[in-house]
């Protein structure tokens, strides 16, 4: 069995995938005190938490290589960043138990594969939307394919 995961290791990690404790705990299905519980050192973290982070972790770097590899080619690449969950999640409901913070995250990392990439807030583009779609105008707006499960109750 692999070695349970510190309290100092989770808090990185949730960090720099750009979730919040609240938004771990839904993924997770636990409640978000028991993250806060475990990130303290208060509690053990179960050993199934790494694997289950772990995913998480495939899963965001595997969005952050579609974006670049979405964007790579295009002359003026352009990708849509979201200010609220609320305004991802009515742009992108199969983002659900996503975070817009998340999702900033992923863009951060493509950026750094993709000069000249302009990011964009909706406010940039409004009225040039055409609901769910992968592309918005020339703008990359979102993940796309299977996501981690989410434990949390739409």
């Amino acid at each position: 069995m692999d070695e349970r995961m510190t309290a100092g290791e989770l808090q990185t990690v949730r960090e720099y995938l750009g979730l919040t404790t609240d938004a771990l705990a839904g993924i997770l299905g636990v409640r978000p005190d028991t993250v806060r519980r475990w990130e303290s050192g208060r509690d053990p973290i179960p050993h199934r938490v790494r694997e289950e982070v772990e995913e998480v972790e495939a899963f965001t770097a595997s969005i952050a290589g579609e974006v670049v590899a979405a964007l790579h080619d295009q002359a003026t690449p352009a990708v849509l960043v979201y200010r609220t969950d609320r305004e991802m999640h009515a742009a992108r409901p199969d983002t659900a138990h996503l975070t817009a913070r998340w999702w900033r995250h992923v863009v951060a990392r493509a950026a750094h594969e993709i000069p000249g990439l302009v990011i964009a807030g909706a406010g940039d583009i409004r009225g040039r939307t055409r609901g769910g779609s992968a592309r918005v105008g020339d703008f990359f707006v979102g993940p796309g394919g299977p996501s981690p499960r989410s434990h949390a109750t739409p």
